[in-house]
């Protein structure tokens, strides 16, 4: 008797989608979770419009195969971003990732007190996706793990 298909074609190892020297996604299966850690500060705005887009690209790709995935956005040595690019986040990423499905978001936050105040900004709006933040990488997992049976 062989096994269904599916039971190989389930991933146990984080893939790399998009990988910059300012971001790196990825698709965490084990929390079905679309990974984005950033590092210092994007280029330019197009830039960081560019890494948010390739985001929400994963996350709908990803929510074809598995249902509903989780975020986890690893800020922990991000800088701050422009203006504008809050409010591109906040007006446009942040519903198409509602739309996608998405229902929970773990941010680990940086040190600095500001960009922290940003992040909040940016995330203090949505009306379906429950976002928490943490310390440390463990922490925002195991969150995301306890909410990934859904």
């Amino acid at each position: 008797m062989s096994l269904p298909e599916a039971v190989f074609e389930t991933p146990t190892a984080q893939s790399c989608y998009y990988e910059d020297t300012y971001a790196k996604i990825e698709f965490d299966p084990m929390i079905r979770a679309v990974k984005l850690t950033l590092d210092g500060v994007p280029r330019y705005s197009e830039h960081y419009q560019f890494v948010q887009r390739k985001r929400v690209e994963l996350v709908k790709r990803e929510a074809k195969r598995f249902g509903r995935v989780n975020l986890l956005t690893d800020s922990s040595t991000a800088g701050p971003v422009l203006d504008e690019d809050v409010t591109f986040f906040k007006q446009q990423i942040l519903p198409d990732l509602e739309k996608a499905g998405v229902r929970f978001l773990a941010i680990v936050m940086p040190e600095s007190k500001f960009t922290q105040h940003t992040i909040r900004e940016m995330t203090e709006r949505s009306r379906s996706i429950s976002v928490k933040y943490f310390d440390s990488m463990r922490e925002a997992r195991s969150w995301l793990r306890h909410n990934s049976s859904f």
